[in-house]
């Protein structure tokens, strides 16, 4: 081997040696959080959202906050809480009629919670009052039109019809 040959190969080891460096460098700290995300999670310690009991929610000590809920269709809102990253406990009282709900949040997650009650009262004030007519009716009002235009299309151009 020539004395050039001997230099490209070293000038590419030590290329390829700060490359590798580089990529350590860079990628070690987004690898570790990866591996402290995934213990957490497998370990149970992660902040949960969602529907949890009321045991679970005082754990922390933290202060919890009640709304009442008088509604029957609570999946609904449990769906819209948990889009919102709210941590909530659900109680249900039996003795009265209609039975009445009890939605438990920790008081640090106020803002959040009342942006998922905002949405869960707009999407029950706006159940059913679509302004779109049914599929069936679109399409028949569809067909009416079509006829109405071909028939004055035939009358312009003189054809009789049958």
């Amino acid at each position: 081997m020539s004395g050039v040959q001997e230099y490209l190969i070293d000038q590419e080891l030590k290329a390829t040696s700060q490359l590798a460096e580089i990529v350590i460098k860079k990628a070690l700290p987004t690898m570790l959080d990866v591996a402290a995300g995934m213990a957490k999670w497998l370990c149970g310690n992660g902040d949960k959202a969602g529907e949890q009991t009321l045991k679970q929610l005082l754990k922390d000590g933290d202060k919890l906050s009640e709304i009442p809920l008088n509604s029957e269709n609570i999946k609904s809102f449990t769906r819209i809480a948990r889009k919102h990253g709210v941590s909530f406990a659900l109680s249900e009282d039996i003795t009265k009629n209609p039975p009445r709900h009890t939605v438990y949040f920790k008081s640090k997650d106020t803002e959040s919670m009342s942006a998922a009650f905002k949405e869960y009262i707009s999407t029950e004030l706006n159940k059913g009052k679509s302004n779109e007519k049914p599929f069936k009716e679109r399409m028949t009002e569809a067909k009416d039109k079509a006829t109405v235009n071909d028939k004055e299309k035939t009358a312009k151009r003189g054809v009789k019809e049958r």
